[in-house]
Parts: C-alpha cells; sequence; structure tokens
C-alpha cells in the first residue's frame, strides 16, 4: 500500500492536501449562515471521553511522533528550523491532551480554555519562529551544544506548560471562560494573536515552498492553515460541541495528521528535504 502511494508524483498528492483547506472553511460557513443557536444546542454533542481520546490520539500522539522524528533529525543535521517545528508540535499537542483530559473535573472549561488558547498562543510563536529561521536558512553546525539547545527547548515546552497547568487548577491566572457568561475579553486576545500567528506561519512556510519546492514546508503549510481553521471556528460557534465547534475540531485533527505526513517527507527526503533547501 505504501509503496503504490509512493508512485502518485508529489504535485498529484499536493493537488489533494489542499482540498480539506475550502471544504472546511465552506462549512464553516454554511453552518454559520443557516444554523440558529436554538438548534445549534439541541446538537451539539460534547461527551468529555470522545473529546478527550480524540485530542490525545490527533493531536497528541502525532506531537509524539513529530517531536520525536524532529529530535532525531536535529541531532544528526542540526536544522534549527526542525527543532523549533518539533518544539512547536509538541507544545500544541501537549496542552490539547490537557484541555481535553481537564475539561471535566478537575477541571473545567476555564481551565481547560486557558490551557488550550494559551498553548495554541505558545506553540505559535514556535512556528513563527521556524518559518522565520528557514528564511533565514541557518542550521547548528557545533553538534556538541545540540543536545543542550533541545533539551532547552522541548523542556521549556513541557515545563511552561505543565507550570501553566498547575497555576490554572489552582486558580492563579486569569480567567478565560466564565460559566453563564461565556468567553472573557482575555480569551479572545489570546486566540486572535494565536490565529494570527498560525495563519502568518502558514503563508510563509508555503511562499517558502513555492521557492523550493520541499515536501515538509508544504505539508505543514496546510497543517497550520488547517489548525488555523480550527481556531477560527471559536468566533462562529453557538455553543460548546455544535456543528461549528466540530467542524474546527476536526480541521485541526487534520491538522495532526499533515504535520506527520510533513515530517514523513523530510525523512524520505522528498524533493531534497528541508535540509537541502536551506
Amino acid at each position: 500500500m505504501a509503496r503504490n502511494l509512493s508512485l502518485i508524483p508529489p504535485n498529484t498528492t499536493r493537488r489533494i492536501g489542499v482540498a480539506p483547506v475550502p471544504i472546511f472553511v465552506a462549512l464553516i460557513a454554511i453552518f454559520d449562515v443557516i444554523l440558529p443557536t436554538s438548534v445549534a444546542a439541541s446538537v451539539a454533542f460534547n461527551p468529555l471521553l470522545v473529546f478527550a481520546t480524540l485530542q490525545t490520539l490527533f493531536l497528541f500522539g502525532t506531537a509524539v511522533v513529530v517531536a520525536y522524528i524532529s529530535l532525531k533529525s536535529y541531532l544528526s543535521g542540526g536544522s534549527r528550523t526542525i527543532l523549533l517545528l518539533g518544539s512547536g508540535t509538541l507544545a500544541w499537542g501537549f496542552a490539547s491532551v490537557v484541555a481535553g483530559w481537564l475539561l471535566g473535573p478537575p477541571g473545567g472549561p476555564n481551565v481547560a480554555v486557558t490551557i488550550s488558547n494559551s498553548g495554541a498562543l505558545f506553540a505559535s510563536l514556535f512556528y513563527i519562529a521556524s518559518a522565520t529561521t528557514t528564511m533565514r536558512a541557518g542550521s547548528s553546525r557545533d553538534s556538541k551544544w545540540r543536545k543542550t539547545k533541545l533539551l532547552l527547548a522541548y523542556g521549556g515546552a513541557v515545563g511552561f506548560l505543565s507550570a501553566l497547568t498547575v497555576f490554572a487548577l489552582v486558580g492563579a491566572t486569569p480567567a478565560f471562560f466564565v460559566p453563564g457568561a461565556g468567553s472573557t475579553v482575555l480569551r479572545q486576545v489570546v486566540v486572535a494573536a494565536g490565529l494570527l500567528l498560525f495563519a502568518t506561519s502558514s503563508i510563509l512556510f508555503m511562499r517558502l515552498y513555492h521557492d523550493s519546492r520541499s515536501g515538509i514546508l508544504f505539508w505543514y503549510s496546510m497543517a497550520l492553515a488547517l489548525t488555523t481553521i480550527g481556531l477560527a471556528a471559536f468566533y462562529f460557534g453557538r455553543t460548546v460541541g455544535d456543528p461549528i465547534a466540530w467542524t474546527g475540531r476536526i480541521a485541526t485533527y487534520f491538522g495532526g495528521v499533515y504535520s506527520l505526513i510533513a515530517i514523513w517527507s523530510a525523512i524520505r527526503g522528498s524533493h531534497g528535504g528541508l535540509t537541502n533547501s536551506q
């Protein structure tokens, strides 16, 4: 099966890969037009176990694989772009799985939203740094410091989000979601900032792809675009678990899968791989 897929021309697979982006945008737009708030509430579906399991599988599971492959690639090649991509993906996956399992007790909506939205903004900083690093065409040639840099990047990502989780659980963070009142202004600002950085990173990676035709740049651009759509769905949803919310969630799950495809394309050296394109 894998061998047969490898026979498909890269341009064909990439044309197919673009398709979910307009489809998810169209679905959100359609639901926004035709879905009254009363209907959205009546069809809302948000079982905590299902949501947490999906977050674990499609966001955390894919993030662990991407982070591990990025780790091995960075230690052997020294690409800062790969290091930052791995760190951003690990941060996003870690925040997503923690938020998924803390949506219910002992957490709650505010705790989950605080971790998820703050984690998205935090991860987006790694992605934008990765995109700008690629544009500067830099890589670390001093191999003896790679393990230290890797520990700082990965450890910093997990450590920051772990500390954020503890602070959110004990009520030491500002409110992002107030039951009965909805989202706070702070949450809207954080989501908007993360959305902007994800979108900008996606555009930068696509611009770089047009110059290099590197597979990892294309697939990561698509992964970030799908995550951007998922974050944007927040602004259109009527209630938790409504069709718009699930459309956004599924878009982010596609983004997780696309990040796997991206890192796999780098391993296989598609069009010379990212390292060669630098």
